[in-house]
């Protein structure tokens, strides 16, 4: 073949590939167009015909999108630790005829400060966050958080579960006892003892446990697509795992349960297991 026939041949067969063999790519829409490390992005694919499966590449791991209606749902999580700059978000897509196709779409990643904090914890407390007690927390609250719900049970944006000052902000880099521990998954708001906790979001509970050493009485929301909100640290739970909630609902009090220097709640916001910034959550793009 002639070279430069050839060169014309891959190019064509690419575009075919690309292109879904006939079938044209799906739209794709992504918000917010300025996004922040800690942030999600929600993207929405709009093909001409039903997908057989979509899925989109980030940061070295794939997520699925998910069918609302008529449209191809992902809601994708940005790591507090994400650095700013550009990224790539590889999106692949399959119809049910057989043909596909991928496209990569440019995401530029704005620049944001986190805080620092410097803490001191006994040898004793110290232990408890190492104890066998505190792996079964972790493994506990980790199996709710992997929760991923095809429907979006969240209308709008969310809501603060309690009035109070916030103590304690999101992302924050916590030193303890003179090395770097972890950032904080969410955000800490001081409210009085038994004041009323009220859900986020409209969700399914998946977590309810009063057992809990270290996170205290705790409840996690699903609120479908990968989404989840988690309560730590109250005097009171209302609800029960499988109960259906609506936003705004009293799902607990506030406390001073498990590890806490007084009553607060501490509050977090999931997308697919990596904490996202709680406070986004309260304006959503649209």
């Amino acid at each position: 073949m002639i070279p430069k026939l050839r060169h014309l041949c891959i190019a064509a067969l690419w575009v075919m590939i690309a292109c879904g063999l006939g079938v044209a790519s799906p739209d794709i829409d992504i918000l917010p167009k300025n996004p922040r490390p800690g942030e999600v992005l929600f993207i929405t694919l709009r093909p001409e015909a039903q997908l057989e499966r979509a899925s989109c590449s980030w940061r070295g791991r794939s997520y699925q999108f998910l069918l609302n209606s008529d449209v191809y749902q992902l809601v994708l999580p940005i790591a507090a630790s994400t650095r700013s700059g550009g990224y790539h978000a590889t999106v692949h897509w399959k119809y049910a005829g057989g043909s596909g196709g991928q496209t990569s779409v440019s995401v530029q990643i704005h620049p944001r400060r986190f805080g620092v904090q410097k803490l001191r914890l006994s040898r004793r407390q110290e232990q408890r966050y190492s104890s066998p007690d505190t792996a079964r927390e972790y493994r506990l609250i980790g199996a709710a958080l992997d929760t991923v719900s095809p429907e979006r049970l969240w209308k709008g944006d969310f809501r603060m579960p309690v009035s109070g000052r916030i103590t304690t902000q999101f992302g924050l880099q916590r030193f303890v006892n003179g090395h770097f521990d972890y950032r904080h998954r969410g955000v800490d708001i001081a409210a009085k003892h038994g004041t009323p906790v009220r859900a986020a979001a409209a969700g399914v509970v998946s977590l309810a446990d009063d057992s809990f050493q270290l996170h205290g009485k705790t409840i996690v929301i699903d609120h479908g697509q990968g989404t989840s909100s988690i309560y730590l640290h109250l005097s009171q739970i209302d609800v029960s795992p499988g109960n259906t909630i609506s936003q705004g609902q009293i799902i607990g009090r506030v406390g001073a349960t498990g590890i806490a220097t007084g009553p607060h709640l501490h509050y977090a916001v999931y997308a697919y297991h990596e904490a996202v910034d709680p406070l986004f959550w309260l304006h959503l793009p649209e």
